[in-house]
């Protein structure tokens, strides 16, 4: 009988390959940010004329550093993304037109996400530090060091993307972008009438809006293939059927389309179209709370007593709106795609796990082909460098939202 072991020297081929690509991925990232941070500094020197700016604003140390990150991340998204993805199943699985697609949506999305994330957060530091001016000099300093850390940010984040980090993406994406149309809307009281508001009008924030629910849904139907891929593999590790993975990825790919509706059609551009991608999304995600655990019959059990939990969390935020009148429609939208979008991380995240097979205690011969042995451990062992970080920016996100959805409750009150 042979040993179960790899041989030593496969591993040390493996872990030799691994530090190259580890190598690789962080000389990338430095260098890009180092490029980044010099376009901010001319940037910054030649905008600013020697005068002394606000945090945020037109013209400031916030909006320019967002303008520098976005310009500068798409690029340097989609050139990380290519060059190191192109090699994985996901990508060798995508017709050459899906590549392209799901390059430009992910790039867009990346740059988006860095230049609203970076106004949000100087706009809510401005109002901690009213009527501040900074210096050209340090004015300068802080549009460097912010473009050249987003950028590092979105390089490791693109060079590394897998179904989960994919996810994550796009909720601190759809965080960012609904955030800050909520700092910037041009009606204060937005919040009386519905979500859909923020989309209205010709004002910017309108603009930011519903170009985050937009590229939401491109992102949604690129995680569609991320996900069955994941699920595919999962379930033939566990010798599962394999036909309700078709089905979640339409339901899916349904909803992506869905939200690219409502950010292409505001609701006073048409009322009944923009109604109709709305339901049609809101369905969607209901199909696939219901529907994924009869479908996908190895998930733990943990996660679907999990899902019942939030199914129930759903239906009792319902029953606060109507008919007991707790509070007014703007705060179950917030409470509805706070529960779904994080019971949707959840269901990546589970899916992701590949189950063991049934045979994997079974002896594996020690002429096992390289090459095998180095794409389980490549699927096993991603190439590090955001995943701590990545987990971290995951849980601030939803820290984040959980804590903005609490203050919107309070604020909002009965109606």
């Amino acid at each position: 009988m042979t040993s179960s072991r790899a041989h030593p020297a496969t591993l040390v081929e493996y872990e030799r390959t691994s530090a190259g690509g580890r190598s690789e991925v962080e000389s990338g990232a430095l260098i890009a940010a180092a490029v980044a941070a010099l376009a901010g500094l001319l940037g910054a020197v030649v905008i600013f004329g020697g005068n002394a700016v606000g945090l945020a604003g037109t013209v400031s140390v916030g909006g320019l550093s967002a303008q520098i990150a976005g310009l500068i991340g798409f690029p340097v998204f989609g050139w990380s993304y290519v060059r190191f993805t192109r090699h994985s199943a996901s990508w060798r699985s995508r017709a050459r037109v899906r590549r392209i697609l799901d390059t430009l949506g992910l790039s867009l999305t990346g740059a988006a996400m860095a230049g609203l994330l970076i106004s949000s957060v100087y706009a809510v530091f401005q109002l901690a530090f009213r009527e501040l001016l900074l210096d050209p000099f340090a004015a300068t300093l802080f549009v460097t060091l912010t473009v050249a850390a987003s950028t590092f940010a979105l390089f490791l984040l693109a060079a590394e993307i897998t179904t989960t980090r994919l996810a994550s993406l796009l909720g601190l994406f759809l965080a960012a972008g609904v955030f800050s149309s909520m700092l910037t809307a041009a009606d204060p009281r937005w919040w009386q009438a519905n979500f859909s508001a923020l989309g209205m009008g010709g004002a910017s924030s309108a603009y930011a809006f519903n170009l985050t629910i937009l590229l939401a849904g491109l992102v949604m139907t690129t995680l569609a293939d991320y996900l069955t891929l994941d699920l595919r593999s999962r379930q033939s590790a566990a010798g599962s059927d394999l036909r309700g993975v078709p089905l979640v990825r339409i339901i899916i790919i349904v909803v992506g389309v869905a939200l690219i509706g409502v950010g292409l059609v505001p609701v006073d551009v048409s009322f009944v179209v923009h109604n109709t991608f709305a339901t049609s999304a809101v369905v969607g995600f209901v199909a696939l709370i219901v529907l994924v655990p009869l479908v996908l019959k190895d998930l733990p059990r943990s996660f679907i007593v999990t899902t019942t939990v939030f199914v129930l969390a759903i239906g009792g935020a319902v029953l606060l709106w109507y008919p007991i009148g707790y509070y007014n429609l703007t705060a179950l939208e917030l409470v509805a795609v706070l529960i779904v979008f994080a019971w949707f991380v959840l269901f990546v995240r589970n899916a992701s796990v590949v189950a063991p097979a049934p045979d994997a205690a079974a002896p594996v011969s020690q002429a096992a082909p390289v090459a095998a042995l180095s794409t389980a451990a490549s699927a096993a062992h991603p190439l590090p460098g955001m995943g701590r970080g990545g987990r971290a920016a995951g849980w601030v996100a939803v820290g984040g939202l959980i804590g903005f959805v609490g203050f919107a409750i309070g604020r909002l009150g009965r109606r």
